[in-house]
């Protein structure tokens, strides 16, 4: 039940080495992976009082437990993608996050207290299953005949549920990328993650400049602009000094001034100038 596993999407060749080296020199991919069991089976003809479905016509599901119960697991999963998409960039690869280098410590050791505490979580559900179960089954006694027959036993449960990260970096093959390059899907994507934090930029400014002309500029409004400092320095893949430097200048001295060379710093890179950063 590790919670660091280390993959590799498919080999690299020396050529696709130098083509991404850059990149993969500044993070590292994460996938974030959980199961839970369903709690539910397959609603029956019968249990809707029938004999025969029509073909056109597809049965949903029937619970087995409240669906709080699980809630309470999937709320770990989305926890831990969420926070992998703070502290990182979704990629364009299902379920990917790229995580800088930088923020890779904070985001592993969050999700190591995630995954304690999902295990613990499960260890608590099952120690707890056959009082859950009867629970449900008072509370929908008439529908027991129904139900009863599909709870499987506490160890199948138990192996339903798992918590895990996997870190890894990625070379696309022409069978995966079709008619696209994979250094052109790559080039694509480290524009919108660059841009998606220049624009971050932008909206700080805008915000820093509005108070500013309205005369409501207080520490919550400037504490966007520490925040912005901080995720540039730890996120941008353009290392960009002349935007990190224009949001320090306006964190120390917030002007309208500041704010509109903040803006002006921050405007939208192209895909040949994060070629040469990102890339080349």
């Amino acid at each position: 039940m590790t919670t660091e596993t280390w993959a590799a999407e498919s080999p690299m060749t020396t050529n696709e080495t130098g083509v991404y080296s850059n990149l993969w020199n500044k993070g590292i991919l994460v996938q974030i992976q959980g199961g839970v069991w369903s709690m539910e089976t397959k609603l029956d003809a019968q249990d809707i009082g029938v004999q025969k479905v029509p073909s056109f016509v597809t049965l949903g599901k029937k619970r087995l437990l409240p669906v709080k119960e699980k809630n309470r697991f999937l709320n770990y999963v989305s926890r831990a993608r969420n926070v992998a998409e703070r502290l990182g960039f979704p990629f364009f690869i299902t379920g990917a996050y790229f995580i800088p280098f930088s923020n890779y410590d904070q985001l592993k050791g969050f999700l190591e207290k995630e995954k304690d505490a999902f295990y613990s979580e499960v260890d608590s559900f099952i120690e707890r299953y056959e009082e859950r179960r009867a629970e449900f089954l008072d509370n929908n006694e008439e529908y027991r005949d129904i139900l009863e027959q599909h709870y499987p036993e506490a160890g199948f449960v138990r192996s339903k549920f798992s918590f895990r990260a996997v870190y890894f970096m990625a070379s696309l093959s022409s069978s995966v990328i079709g008619d696209e390059s994979g250094e052109q899907l790559y080039l694509e994507w480290a524009v919108q993650s660059i841009n998606s934090l220049r624009e971050e930029a932008s909206t700080a400014a805008d915000a820093i400049k509005k108070s500013i002309n309205d005369g409501t500029l207080d520490g919550r409004t400037m504490r966007r602009v520490q925040t912005l400092i901080d995720r540039l320095t730890s996120m941008d893949l353009s290392n960009d000094p002349e935007l990190r430097q224009a949001a320090f200048s306006l964190a120390a001295n917030p002007t309208s001034e500041n704010a509109e060379a903040l803006k002006s710093a921050a405007s939208a890179v192209t895909l040949d100038q994060v070629r040469a950063v990102v890339l080349d």
